[in-house]
């Protein structure tokens, strides 16, 4: 098979990477927890070291693989501890993504924004408050600000709803 092709120090990133974004098994699993693909490109680094007895190791941003690792065989026999590591990385990824996945943490944000409308808040300041919180869990501002755009209709249409009920 193609990925088992042998890689050097040099490339051996680009080959893990590779095999991460092309396998089917990776794929899906990635798929599983709502990461794109080119998430391992953009917030993935994988490096060679000396790990003194440890195989391999990630913190969430980085899987460091252990240089005795590197025999002839690593994609053969030893590539399942990428794996360990990559699904380490991925579920940290998702609990980063987590946050507004979830529809009952929007719907929260949704409610304490109708709260503060109905405790006489302008946008303005609802905006200031409320905003930065969302911001904070994106590293895309337009995404951020699309979402946040979102709660507060949703907001102000719950809003427009309780002061006709009064």
């Amino acid at each position: 098979m193609d990925w088992f092709k042998k890689a050097t120090s040099q490339n051996f990133e680009k080959v893990v990477k590779n095999i991460l974004k092309s396998h089917p098994f990776t794929m899906e699993i990635a798929k599983y927890y709502h990461i794109p693909l080119e998430d391992i490109d953009n917030n993935l680094e994988i490096e060679i070291c000396k790990l003194d007895g440890e195989f391999a190791r990630g913190n969430g941003k980085v899987i460091r693989i252990d240089k005795k690792l590197l025999n002839k065989d690593f994609f053969n026999e030893n590539f399942h501890f990428v794996i360990h590591e990559f699904f380490h990385w991925l579920k940290r990824r998702s609990e980063q993504l987590f946050y507004f996945n979830d529809p009952e943490e929007v719907q929260s944000f949704v409610l304490q924004i109708v709260w503060l409308l109905i405790s006489g808040k302008d946008l303005k300041t609802i905006n200031n408050e409320i905003y930065p919180i969302i911001q904070n869990h994106f590293k895309n501002d337009s995404k951020s600000r699309l979402l946040y755009n979102e709660m507060l209709e949703k907001a102000t249409n719950l809003f427009n709803i309780y002061k006709k009920s009064k």
